[in-house]
């Protein structure tokens, strides 16, 4: 697996953002659009696009394609410790977006999926987009947002 950080021509993917009102706790929203087409991702390669900062609660992510893929390939969202955490296997090859939502995986007692009910940064990270199929992600343009509150580190 490859992650990049960067298009092919050097500008970069990741975007650094938010917004803060005085005094902390702040409730934040980071949004960027990663373009497969300006860097090509092969099955299981990540591209960072959200830089998340230390002492950061998110709550929650949205996704909406802009720009098909014009194949059968999916992607996921997450981060470095579980690559589809937050969006599980999605089809890139639709107009459409989405959000995560609650989600419980059923056992005794049951556990929630993933980070469907949000995950706390101690450290910085970044949000990550993940080419899920064989034939990895070439034309996909796809506008991520992560939303929570910043409580300063």
């Amino acid at each position: 697996m490859t992650a990049y950080t960067t298009y092919s021509d050097g500008s970069t993917i990741t975007a650094k953002g938010g917004a803060n009102a005085a005094g902390f706790p702040s409730w934040v929203v980071f949004e960027n659009v990663f373009d497969a087409s300006k860097r090509n991702l092969v099955q299981n390669d990540v591209a960072a696009v959200l830089s998340i900062p230390a002492g950061t609660l998110i709550m929650g992510v949205h996704w909406e394609v802009e720009t098909v893929e014009g194949a059968s390939r999916n992607f996921a969202i997450g981060d470095g410790s579980d690559t589809n955490g937050f969006i599980e296997t999605t089809d890139g090859n639709t107009l459409a977006s989405g959000a995560t939502a609650l989600a419980l995986t059923e056992a005794a007692p049951d556990t929630v999926t993933g980070y469907s009910a949000g995950k706390y940064y101690s450290a910085a990270d970044t949000l990550d987009v993940l080419a899920v199929t064989s034939g990895g992600l070439t034309a996909l343009k796809l506008r991520v947002k992560a939303y929570g509150f910043q409580f300063g580190v």
